[in-house]
């Protein structure tokens, strides 16, 4: 008997909520800097993770970090409405529509979980769809009073269990949850 595999949002917001300024700049989570030990549970999710997908906002602030793919050996996917979107980085493709469908599929085909990196709307459409199942959050300790929020367009109510709190010695916090609903 196989189990599905499951949907993780790791992502960084600011502690007034916010995951990039209005612009989707991520300039202000560079203030903060790596802990003496550790990278905030990156390398461990990343060792799990055999896909990720994000929306096309967060692909395009990727691709604008003028840096190599940093997911080279994952499959990536797109979502947009944009059919024509012009893919920069190997091993990424677009999904324009079915999202439901093709994530509920490749959650039982996957081998490995999938990381929902962002952005805000397509989180909210992870929840509203069920199909998000456990949540990262890192919460950068600096208030930047305007932005993206991390849950944009009005997120159905879902509960949610924390299974796991750790600080670390820059004051950046990360909560775990998963979906108890």
């Amino acid at each position: 008997m196989t189990t599905d595999r499951k949907v993780i949002l790791y992502i960084a917001t600011s502690l007034d909520g916010f995951i990039a300024r209005p612009d989707g700049n991520l300039d202000w989570l560079t203030s903060v800097p790596n802990p003496q030990t550790g990278d905030y549970g990156y390398a461990d999710l990343l060792n799990s993770i055999g896909t990720t997908i994000m929306g096309r906002k967060t692909y395009n602030e990727i691709i604008g970090f003028g840096v190599d793919w940093p997911y080279p050996e994952l499959n990536s996917f797109v979502v947009t409405t944009n059919k024509d979107l012009k893919i920069q980085s190997p091993g990424t493709y677009t999904l324009t529509e079915n999202l439901k469908d093709f994530v509920t599929d490749l959650k039982k085909k996957t081998e490995k979980d999938i990381w929902l990196i962002g952005g805000g709307q397509l989180i909210t459409t992870f929840i509203n769809e069920g199909l998000l199942d456990k949540m990262i959050i890192t919460i950068i300790p600096k208030i930047i009073g305007e932005g993206l929020p991390l849950f944009a367009d009005k997120p159905k109510e879902t509960n949610w269990k924390l299974l796991e709190a750790k600080s670390f010695d820059t004051g950046v916090v990360n909560l775990t949850y998963e979906k108890a609903d």
